[in-house]
């Protein structure tokens, strides 16, 4: 019985090591540098990406929903605690609002935001307000009720993504992906 075990281990074992070698080297080909998009951070200043992230290796997330913010955050909270004290790092998150909101609405809305959001991460929150429909296009959204979260190297091309809410199989890919680049892999 334990051999069978055993077996049955070094199978899933195997399984799962094809999966992370498909990503990595499915991230290794046919990606472009991310749309750019301009938008004003809860913290005042102009969020320009990738540009603004140029340099550093930089988790992008992006939300369609109020009720999303928890799947934006357990890919971005993880990624915050794990590099960003290291300055080769940044966590963005951008939340796809959408021009038809009136100004004064937005003021509500960003002051909302701000008290929500801790102020060290305040330069990265930057709510777009712009044609989301082409943007996301772009970006390849298929379905907005879930987030879209994308890996960039310092050149602001996409390495890796994911949607959805992570978990840890999701988490673990990230890693691998986020040590690759570090190491230079990227290119």
């Amino acid at each position: 019985m334990g051999k069978q075990v055993k077996v049955i281990f070094m199978r899933r074992l195997a399984a799962v090591s094809l999966v992370l070698a498909a990503t990595a080297c499915a991230s290794l080909t046919n990606w472009a540098r991310l749309p750019r998009l301009q938008a004003t951070a809860l913290d005042g200043s102009e969020l320009v990406l990738p540009d603004s992230t140029a340099t550093h290796i930089a988790l992008v997330g992006f939300g369609y929903q109020r009720q999303s913010q928890s799947d934006i955050d357990s890919w971005l909270g993880p990624f915050r605690d794990e590099y960003t004290a290291v300055n080769l790092f940044r966590a963005c998150e951008v939340p796809m609002m959408g021009p038809n909101i009136p100004g004064l609405l937005r003021g509500v809305i960003n002051s909302g935001m701000r008290k929500a959001i801790p102020l060290e991460n305040r330069h990265w929150v930057a709510p777009f307000y712009g044609d989301i429909d082409d943007y996301s296009r772009q970006l390849g959204v298929e379905d907005r009720s879930q987030v879209y979260v994308f890996l960039l190297d310092g050149s602001g091309v996409v390495r890796w993504r994911a949607s959805g809410r992570a978990d840890s199989s999701g988490l673990a890919s990230l890693r691998f992906e986020v040590a690759r680049l570090a190491a230079g892999g990227g290119e």
